[in-house]
């Protein structure tokens, strides 16, 4: 089973720890700028926290076909594909990333988020032959980050990928372990996820660790948040539909009914979406400037507030601070300089278009 030592005693090199879903993460091992250098080539982190469900049972297609927002239904073995599980009032539950095993469906959810989800599946979950496994403790993974993560991956450990489809997963051998090779990408700065046992966890992190440089989850929110991508419990609340937060490519308007369908079309239909998602330049240039870390904060043009900064970090490609913003779409093209009014200082800002690099 995985604990939260898993995530420090194979790490002597850890910087600070921060805790997302109910896991030390550490924020950086050597520091964030030479990390995200590494993460522009190909380096590794440790994203064990994040949740993992296996569904079982004859009818597992069909009743997640009609939980999620994606089309997924006849996937071959190892195929995959991003999905949205969103709730009556449109509002999302979870992105999940989801692939096909021989005898089940395995999940990556959220950090801290399976459990829930696995609760979702059996609240709608009646005559259907559907059951949920949250194995989020008995597996780790390990995420590739990086343009060169695939030629890594093959010149090392002699895994050739270059065939394997988006979303998409392979068994490999490492060391006498079976790992599970799965190429992200599409909705997540990772490029692949090396799923293995929890208890080969450490044998296959310090073999990749002779080779490749640990990152902590500063610079994966740094690529995040430069790539425009939304996260729960920062752009992905209640409080914004999927519509507003850059979600649309996750929305199949072809498949049957979900839970959720009406209020997702409706919107899509008669152009009620109210907001969108910008990014934003900050006039902010230092790492480690402590308003990076105080979101929402709301944004003004003159004395009128017209969104909320709800992602920010720096950007070490740019030189300067950058961050995600819902704002009132009426505002969006606007050109003229924005502010950020945080509690003790207003920063001025410039709202653009997504990714930034």
């Amino acid at each position: 089973m995985l604990s939260a030592d898993d995530f420090q005693v194979h790490l002597p090199r850890t910087g600070a720890l921060i805790n997302i879903g109910g896991y030390p993460i550490p924020a950086y091992y050597q520091d964030a700028i030479t990390e995200f250098r590494a993460a522009q080539k190909a380096a590794m982190m440790n994203r064990s926290h994040v949740g993992k469900l296996r569904v079982f049972g004859k009818d597992r297609e069909s009743l997640l076909h009609r939980l999620t927002t994606n089309e997924m239904r006849n996937l071959p073995v190892g195929g995959g594909v991003v999905n949205m599980f969103t709730n009556a009032k449109g509002r999302v539950v979870d992105i999940v990333e989801m692939f096909v095993e021989a005898e089940s469906i395995f999940i990556l959810t959220s950090p801290g988020r399976a459990q829930i989800l696995k609760e979702w599946i059996e609240k709608y979950t009646f005559v259907e032959d559907v059951k949920s496994e949250d194995v989020t403790t008995q597996y780790g993974v390990i995420s590739f980050l990086g343009e060169e993560s695939e030629g890594f991956l093959q010149e090392k450990m002699g895994w050739k990928m270059d065939d394997l489809p988006g979303q998409s997963a392979r068994t490999f051998s490492a060391a006498g372990s079976t790992v599970v090779v799965h190429r992200s990408g599409t909705f997540s700065p990772a490029q692949f996820n090396l799923i293995v046992s929890a208890l080969e966890l450490p044998n296959l992190w310090t073999q990749l660790m002779k080779h490749a440089t640990p990152v902590g989850h500063e610079v994966y929110d740094m690529l995040r948040i430069q790539r425009g991508l939304p996260r729960l419990h920062k752009e992905i609340t209640e409080e914004y539909n999927p519509h507003e937060v850059g979600l649309y490519p996750l929305i199949n308007f072809e498949k049957g009914c979900y839970i959720g369908q009406e209020v997702i079309a409706r919107l899509d239909t008669y152009q009620k979406v109210q907001r969108q998602l910008l990014g934003i330049n900050l006039e902010i240039y230092a790492v480690d400037d402590p308003r990076l870390a105080l979101t929402p904060a709301p944004i003004y043009l003159g004395e009128q507030m017209i969104g909320q900064l709800t992602s920010a970090c720096f950007s070490p490609a740019l030189g300067h601070g950058i961050g995600l913003a819902v704002v009132r779409k009426q505002f969006a093209t606007h050109t003229e300089p924005v502010q950020i009014r945080w509690p003790e200082r207003t920063t001025a800002g410039q709202l653009r278009g997504l990714p930034f690099v």
